[in-house]
Formats: C-alpha cells, sequence, structure tokens
C-alpha cells in the first residue's frame, strides 16, 4: 500500500507546482499602478548604446512634448515656429525599431507603449549615427533657455505611459567622469504642456551615496529587508567597449557595460563574481563568466575596495559558481578564501554578526563589504570570514512569459518567508545553448534589451513592494535603481 501511495503523493505536488505556476502569470495585471506616478526616466539601450526616455504620469493631455537635452535646461522652453512639426512614430511590435530596446518582435511587448524613432534608418551604420546624432537637426521645433538652445530630440507621446528609444548614441566619455559627487550628468528630459510650460525634468544620473543618503531611514534594517539593486555576472564587462564590435564571443559572454567601480558609483549594491582558478596562470584566480576569463579577480577586488572606502557603502560580494579548476575537493577554494581573506583585509564584515544584522551595526563596525560565498561546508570552515551566499532564483527562461510567470510564482515563494538570509531574484533572459550555436537571440544584450523595460515596469509596480535583491543584465537599460531607491525611502522596521 505504502509502496504506491508516496508516488502518487509526488505526482499530485508535481501537478499542484504547475498548476500554481501557470497560474503565476494573472498576479502581475498589465495594467498595474505605477507606485512612484509621475515619473520620467532615462535609459540606455544595451544593442546600441541610444538614450532612452520612459514616462508615466496621468495629468497626460494631447499634445504634450517629451524633448531630451545635453545639459540643464535652464530658463524657458519656447517653439521656434507654429507649424505643427510631423511625427515620427513607430508602434512597438511593427518590427521597425531593431535599434531599441526589443527585437521587433511583437509578441514580446506589452499593448499601449510607444516608441518614437526620430531620425532613424534601420541600415545606417554606427559611424553614420553617431554622427548624425552629433549634427544639429533639421527638424526640431523646440529651443531653451537664455540661449535659445535647440533640443536634441522631441517627442509626442500619445499615451500616459511609454518607453521610446531616440537616435542619440550614449556619450560613454561621460561615464568615465562619474565619481562620488556625481549626481545628474549628461542628458536631461522634460516633458512640456504645448504652451511650453514645464510639468517635470528629470537626468541621467549616477546614485554613488544612496544607501548613507538614505541612512537615517534604513540603518535599523537588515539586507534582507531592502531593494537592492544588483548586477548579473558582474564582472562580465570589457573596457571601452561599444556594441557595434560585437563578435560572436563577446555576444553571449557579456552582460555589462561597465566596470565594477562605475557600477557601484551608479547604484549598485550586489555583486554576483564567478571564480575561475587557473593553476599555470599568472594571476591564477580570475572573474569568470562560465568558462570564458574576464578579468583578473584582484582588479575586481580592488575597485571594490576603492569605493568603499571612498564612499562608505556597503556591497555586498557573493562568490558564486565555480566553473574552472576547483575539482571535487575542497583544496582550491582554501586557496581562494585565503586570497579573499589576504586581499580584503581590513574591509570585510564580521560574519559573526551574521545576516540579522542592520546596517547600523554594520557602519559601526567600520568595514563595509559583506562576502558571500556560494559553498556551504567551505562556509562553515571559514565561518569567521564567510556569510552564507545569497539565494539566487533562477528563471533559466527564454521568453518574456516564460520569465514573468517563473518569477512571480518563484517570489510568492520567498515573500514574507522565515529566515534572514537575502534572496535575489535574476531578472534576465538565459539563453540555451542551441540559440547559442545558431544566434538565435541576437545576443544577450538584444535579449536584455526585450526585457529591461518590461521589469523595470514590474518593479514599479505589482512587483516592488516584495523585492529584495534584484540582479540584472546591462543595468544602465531599465529604471531599477531609482525604483529601489524610492521603495527604500518607504520601508519600516517591522
Amino acid at each position: 500500500m505504502l509502496t504506491t501511495f508516496w508516488p502518487v503523493i509526488s505526482v499530485l505536488a508535481l501537478l499542484s507546482v504547475a498548476t500554481a505556476e501557470r497560474a503565476a502569470s494573472t498576479e502581475l495585471r498589465d495594467d498595474a499602478r505605477d507606485m512612484f506616478e509621475p515619473r520620467l526616466a532615462i535609459t540606455v539601450s544595451a544593442k546600441h548604446h541610444r538614450v532612452e526616455v520612459s514616462w508615466y504620469y496621468s495629468s497626460y493631455e494631447v499634445g504634450d512634448i517629451i524633448v531630451v537635452t545635453n545639459e540643464v535646461p535652464n530658463g524657458s522652453f519656447r517653439r521656434k515656429n507654429i507649424q505643427e512639426p510631423v511625427v515620427e512614430a513607430v508602434r512597438e511590435g511593427s518590427g521597425l525599431s531593431e535599434a531599441g530596446s526589443g527585437s521587433g518582435n511583437g509578441d514580446l511587448y506589452e499593448p499601449g507603449l510607444l516608441s518614437v524613432i526620430p531620425l532613424f534608418d534601420p541600415v545606417s551604420s554606427y559611424e553614420e549615427v553617431k554622427k548624425r546624432s552629433r549634427n544639429v537637426r533639421n527638424n526640431i521645433n523646440w529651443q531653451y533657455g537664455p540661449n535659445y538652445r535647440d533640443v536634441l530630440v522631441e517627442m509626442y507621446p500619445q499615451d500616459k505611459q511609454g518607453w521610446a528609444t531616440t537616435d542619440i548614441i550614449f556619450d560613454r566619455d561621460l561615464v568615465r567622469q562619474v565619481n562620488r559627487n556625481t549626481t545628474c550628468y549628461g542628458y536631461w528630459a522634460t516633458i512640456l504642456r504645448k504652451s511650453g510650460r514645464i510639468l517635470m525634468t528629470r537626468c541621467f544620473r549616477a546614485f554613488p551615496t544612496w544607501m548613507n543618503d538614505l541612512r537615517r531611514k534604513i540603518e535599523n534594517l537588515r539586507f534582507k529587508d531592502l531593494f537592492i539593486p544588483g548586477t548579473h555576472d558582474s564582472s562580465s564587462y570589457m573596457d571601452n567597449f561599444h556594441p557595434h564590435n560585437e563578435t560572436v564571443v563577446t555576444k553571449y559572454s557579456l552582460t555589462q557595460d561597465d566596470d565594477i567601480r562605475t557600477q557601484l558609483l551608479h547604484g549598485i549594491r550586489y555583486l554576483d563574481i564567478r571564480v575561475g582558478y587557473y593553476r599555470a596562470s599568472k594571476p591564477q584566480f580570475w572573474a569568470n563568466h562560465g568558462i570564458s576569463r574576464q578579468h583578473p579577480l584582484q582588479e575586481i577586488l580592488q575597485q571594490i575596495k576603492d569605493f568603499v572606502q571612498e564612499t562608505n557603502e556597503i556591497v555586498i560580494v557573493d562568490i558564486q559558481e565555480f566553473p574552472v579548476g576547483f575539482g571535487k575537493t575542497k583544496d582550491i577554494h582554501r586557496l581562494l578564501v585565503n586570497f579573499l581573506q589576504q586581499e580584503l583585509k581590513g574591509f570585510l564584515v564580521e560574519p559573526g554578526l551574521t545576516w540579522r544584522g542592520t546596517l547600523k551595526q554594520m557602519w559601526s563596525s567600520r568595514k563595509n563589504i559583506v562576502l558571500a560565498y556560494d559553498k556551504s561546508s567551505v562556509v562553515y570552515e571559514f565561518g569567521s570570514i564567510l556569510f552564507e551566499s545569497v539565494e539566487q532564483r533562477w528563471p533559466n527562461k527564454q521568453t518574456l512569459d516564460e520569465l514573468r510567470r517563473h518569477m512571480t510564482f518563484s517570489r510568492n515563494q520567498m515573500t514574507g518567508s522565515f529566515g534572514n538570509r537575502p534572496w535575489a531574484e535574476m531578472a534576465e533572459l538565459t539563453p540555451s545553448a542551441w540559440g547559442v550555436i545558431t544566434d538565435l537571440y541576437g545576443g544577450l544584450r538584444r535579449m536584455a534589451d526585450d526585457v529591461n523595460r518590461h521589469v523595470s515596469r514590474w518593479y514599479a509596480s505589482d512587483f516592488g513592494a516584495g523585492a529584495n535583491v534584484v540582479a540584472l543584465d546591462f543595468y544602465r537599460g531599465t529604471t531599477i535603481i531609482e525604483t529601489a531607491l524610492r521603495w527604500n525611502a518607504i520601508k519600516t522596521v517591522s
């Protein structure tokens, strides 16, 4: 009797999970209200590094204008002529906006979002578009400031919410100038009434000291209580790389555009580091993406140390996966932990505090790096150095709908769970092996552009309240950092 009982129970349990996972897709409503309205943001597409603008405001009126400038728009705006301009607008899913966030596959887009592509020619080369984005434009109708400078781009929204990709190539030189004092830089977006009256202005910006800025509000919270912006495969970047130079290898090995210090300066506080060991190499420890070596681990750690020394922010360094050279014993793990201890000596938060520790307790210790490790037996052996790893909830999905279903189901399991260990939603698509071989997806940048705008909206509405760590590919294509800060500003100690 018992021999047949347990298989039946197992089958019923699996069916229950499958049913719940299918049902989860209805729990995030497409019409969910944005919790931080009005909202206006500037992002950067991963595929072509184009400046994007997103908005959500209920006070929308027909005839409103959104303009982008490359300096603070001081003074008033005025129209150059009285004729209404011709609006170049492409409805998302039409397949005409390959350069923007998304592949042009209509199945991946939410209805009602508008994509505006001014001056965009899909067959233009990168150099042609880059040159054009810097030239004086002939079809600009709005000027601003005391010297009446032309705006860079103007667009005419057709709804209270949208996400638009411009043909402005983001200037990478600006990123190299970001430091601990940087806030707004590079680009500003402004919503105008047709009379020229300003409704709101927002900028592209960094958040180098957001934890300290919110210290009075968050210092009595644990990491699990907070919304922490993070990056997936944080070390998978290439210095001074532009996607126009993409190769077969870089298409599926790079997940970020910024080095570690730049990620941290923009507000990232969770780093997902994968380590490979190469016995015959100098150095021996590298930050990897799978079997692909990216950067010497020492170089990554130095950037983290430089940042926390400069800002007094607290950073989770999560050592996850060991794809090359570790074997089945703990010998190489011991070497790695000793290496980490040597490199980060004087910076490591005492694990005796445990994940129950508050930010205030960590700041009081004058230590700023939480070193987590994804191998329990090693954590047990080195309990004076290592925290238990952040629990990564890995979707391993290839489409937007599958990603949303999985994340909704997964977070229902985690939200309100007991314990103090933080958990991370890996909010990105994962290519299949065959998809990589056949280049089915067009690369990780294309996949990121397909989901980042949607992920941004999810966390600004239904997902935000229960979020903990959210790790992303090409994070500057999202509004996740601004959203996390706004959620954290209204957190309370339970």
